[in-house]
């Protein structure tokens, strides 16, 4: 039972209110006439058997992309962004058409070996590169992946000069994007210093460094820090002044509790994430946002400290992370992105059950604006499409 709910219902939309118009009033914590609604991020978005399952149902046949082969996300067409009402648009790295026969291996370009397993690329146990180091000298001799080479297919059509990428394609796409209705985001390319470097190390070792080899620990980071500055430099500034949103992710939660301590956070993490916010402010006015999974409660005072502006998933049944408690505690001085849960309700509930959640989620953290809706990270295998369909239908239909 959902007591208090302050939404109204309305059949009208607020004359010549834009969808860009309705994010950012959300990110400068002001109502506007509906809460915003997003798909179609690295984070924010549908695995390709849920969308195949979305398009059958619709009675849609349409060419399917990827934008990340690990995840099996997809780009979604622009015929399903206009029936769910998305506000966004984004601005993609790197797409390529689905394979419906992945291999059954990979392994990218810092080394990060992996093995298809279903739905999902999910590294292998002799898939971390640095597993084997034992100092920072032989971190200096690891051949570390260029800026460049990071960017994936979004360099196709690009021609390489003397000293820097032609960039052209990009920046016409962005700017047309800017120039048009939508919020343009640009999603999750860029990664932190903290979760990145357990890929890179094991979970286990480098979480142990952090406490007996943390010149080791911080060497690695310095050297995912400093290839994402870099990234940012070549790769965001020249599209900067079209942006409104930009993402990057740094996963410090588990569903339980945060991976470490605020101690440590302060004290490693902290200073580098900040060098990376401050990198994107030079080169853009866009809002940053910081993706992070699990119980993150603890480090919302420090995110907010370092300029971060947005906070996503907002992973709603992880401790500590109840959405009006969020609200009332950091509301003020964050917008929450996401909050549709989808382990539980969107993968297993009733299309009702899915209404109540988003009517729950708008009436707890959309007051006063600072709200963006979408589900908790990417809708995953096997959800129903009617209760996608009654997700963004529902957040359409409720209105202040």
């Amino acid at each position: 039972m959902i007591n208090n709910i302050r939404t109204f219902h309305f059949t009208w939309e607020r004359d010549g209110l834009k969808p860009k118009d309705r994010v950012l009033a959300a990110l400068n914590h002001e109502e506007s006439d509906r809460i915003p609604i997003d798909l179609g991020g690295t984070i924010s978005t549908i695995h390709v058997k849920a969308y195949c399952d979305l398009l059958k149902y619709f009675g849609l046949v349409e060419d399917i992309y990827i934008m990340n082969s690990v995840s099996g996300v997809v780009c979604p067409s622009e015929a399903i962004l206009r029936r769910f009402n998305v506000d966004t648009r984004y601005v993609y790295p790197q797409i390529t058409e689905y394979d419906h026969n992945p291999p059954s291996e990979t392994k990218d370009k810092w080394g990060i070996k992996r093995k298809f397993t279903g739905y999902y690329y999910d590294v292998t146990p002799d898939g971390h590169p640095l597993a084997h180091v034992n100092d920072q000298s032989e971190l200096e001799i690891y051949p570390w992946p260029k800026a460049e080479e990071l960017w994936g297919t979004f360099r196709q059509g690009y021609t390489q000069g003397q000293n820097e990428l032609d960039f052209d394609d990009t920046i016409k796409k962005a700017k047309t994007l800017s120039e048009g209705d939508y919020a343009v985001v640009l999603p999750y390319i860029v990664v932190g210093p903290f979760a990145f470097s357990m890929l890179l190390r094991g979970f286990q070792k480098f979480l142990a460094d952090l406490l007996l080899h943390p010149r080791l620990a911080e060497g690695i980071m310095d050297k995912v820090t400093n290839i994402m500055l870099d990234m940012i430099e070549k790769f965001v500034k020249p599209i900067g002044e079209y942006l409104d949103v930009v993402f990057f992710g740094d996963d410090l939660g588990m569903q339980t509790g945060p991976f470490i301590s605020p101690r440590l956070y302060k004290q490693y993490i902290k200073p580098r994430q900040k060098k990376i916010v401050d990198a994107f402010k030079r080169v853009s006015n866009a809002r940053i946002a910081l993706h992070t999974d699990g119980s993150i409660a603890a480090f919302l005072d420090d995110f907010i400290d370092i300029g971060v502006e947005v906070i996503n998933p907002v992973q709603v049944h992880a401790k500590g992370m109840d959405s009006q408690s969020l609200k009332q505690k950091f509301g003020k001085n964050i917008t929450f992105w996401g909050g549709i849960d989808t382990q539980r309700v969107l993968a297993f509930g009733t299309p009702n059950d899915v209404r109540l959640e988003v009517r729950k989620r708008i009436d707890e953290l959309g007051p006063g604006g600072g709200y963006v809706l979408t589900s908790v990270h990417n809708i995953q295998p096997l959800t129903p499409p009617q209760n996608i369909e009654a997700m963004f239908d529902e957040a359409k239909r409720i209105r202040y």
